[in-house]
């Protein structure tokens, strides 16, 4: 009976620890903007103003994971009440050469604007080796933040290589639920 009780408290342990060590982007459910809300993050700052931080919506799903370490939207609003929208994402492969992203594209077709700001080589990310990372930064108006909390946001992003990405409304649902009034 001690040997029962024992075991079953062991796994007990591991679980919540296995649970615990999890990055909550793995464990909400995204499809309910209140999930995801929990953990959209505002901060301060003296030179940004405010600045609210969208979780990472790479950890969302296994297949994401596999090109991207990082998808996620910031809304700022510097101390000249000026307003920002930027989706930063950071690729990974082991292509030959650099994707080089140049073009980023809604589903309608409008261009927005994207540039890269890091390019490293030889990176660990989740425990794999990658030849290549690129750490871009795509910036949108207010009327794209809107449109995707209607219908959400398929991007295509463009370089030596094309990649599709599919942010859900209720990602910018919550973002919006989660401006300072």
């Amino acid at each position: 009976m001690k040997l029962i009780a024992s075991t079953l408290t062991a796994l007990i342990l591991v679980t919540v620890n296995a649970w615990a060590e999890a990055p909550n982007e793995t464990t909400i459910d995204w499809k309910l903007a209140e999930e995801v809300k929990s953990l959209v993050e505002l901060k301060l700052d003296p030179q940004l103003g405010e600045v609210t931080y969208g979780p990472n919506f790479a950890l969302s799903d296994k297949l994401l994971m596999e090109k991207y370490s990082e998808i996620y939207l910031t809304m700022s609003i510097n101390p000249k009440n000026e307003e920002f929208y930027t989706l930063f994402v950071t690729t990974h492969d082991n292509d030959q050469d650099w994707h080089s992203y140049d073009l980023a594209t809604k589903k309608d077709g409008e261009k927005l604007d994207i540039k890269t700001i890091a390019k490293n080589e030889n990176v660990l990310v989740n425990n794999v080796d990658y030849k290549h990372e690129e750490r871009l930064i795509i910036s949108m108006s207010f009327i794209d933040f809107v449109d995707g909390f209607d219908f959400g946001m398929e991007l295509t992003i463009s370089g030596n290589q094309e990649e599709k990405l599919m942010l859900p409304a209720t990602y910018f649902r919550a973002m919006m639920q989660s401006m300072p009034q």
